[in-house]
């Protein structure tokens, strides 16, 4: 008989740590999912200021559209399913932003601003200035 208690309650204890377990690798799952679409959308971010501070030009030819004028040629950055892609001259497939719910570009001057809905509910926006490299005049 105090086998059988013993027995039940190592099973009920170990019970006990194996769900609390499983429930902390459940929210870790949840934890680096949204740790890859941040650092995904850091990427995004910084490639897409770096492509507007080398563009000569820019234009937003609907909200889901932005098109750059550059050195490489047209660069445009449109909607395919769930993802934005970059294509440069009307050509190409370079996945920049997957798993994407929503988004907008906005030109107001100088500024650009970038407003991201992810599929699993995040959402993201960035403000990114072209700054112009100053000359002095002769």
């Amino acid at each position: 008989m105090l086998e059988v208690l013993f027995a039940v309650g190592l099973f009920s204890l170990l019970a006990f740590f194996m769900t609390s377990t499983l429930i902390s690798v459940n929210k870790w799952d949840g934890i680096e999912e949204v740790s890859v679409d941040r650092m995904e959308w850091n990427v995004f971010i910084r490639q897409l200021d770096l492509e507007i501070q080398q563009a000569s030009g820019w234009n937003v030819l609907d909200p889901k559209i932005l098109s750059l004028q550059s050195a490489a040629g047209q660069v445009t950055y449109e909607p395919y399913g769930g993802i934005i892609r970059r294509r440069v001259g009307g050509e190409g497939h370079e996945v920049i932003l997957q798993n994407v719910k929503d988004y907008a570009f906005q030109i107001n001057g100088d500024e650009l601003t970038v407003t991201v809905q992810k599929q699993n509910g995040g959402q993201f926006e960035k403000k990114i200035y072209k700054r112009y490299l100053y000359e002095p005049s002769l």
